[in-house]
């Protein structure tokens, strides 16, 4: 085990790396029944670091896309891919009236109102630290 302390002689039992990641999650199942601003604060943490991160990570995947748009294009163009449009359609069809019986319009518009309802706060901070995120990148 990794030791986070290394305060031997100090009476004080030893933190492992074990121990805080127990912490962690111990407050991460738990955080609905934390106050709201201790959501908040989770939520905009969490949001700051992901727009940050997809701030300076979007120019790569922005890169990736594009080219893989361009390869694609030039392999059509050359014959290296052939398209049965009618065949795509057929099957896009078929798929929309699979996924349609499967769904019914109840529980879709109740999943996402109790879910926004329970987790308003981590959502709310999430938002606001996305944007922080981006703007300090």
């Amino acid at each position: 085990m990794t030791e986070l302390s290394k305060n031997e002689g100090s009476g004080k039992p030893k933190k492992t790396v074990n121990d805080a990641i127990d912490t962690v999650l111990h407050y991460a199942i738990d955080l609905k029944k934390q106050p709201p601003m201790a959501q908040l604060g989770v939520g905009a943490g969490f949001g700051t670091v992901t727009g940050y991160f997809v701030t300076k990570g979007g120019r790569l995947v922005a890169a990736t896309v594009g080219i893989s748009f361009l390869l694609a294009q030039l392999a059509i163009h050359k014959g290296y891919i052939t398209l049965n449009e009618s065949k795509i359609e057929r099957d896009i069809k078929n798929l929309k009236k699979s996924v349609m019986k499967k769904v019914s319009r109840t529980d879709t518009i109740n999943i996402p109102n109790n879910f926004f309802t329970e987790n308003r706060w981590i959502l709310g901070g999430f938002a606001a630290g996305i944007l922080i995120g981006f703007s300090i990148a």
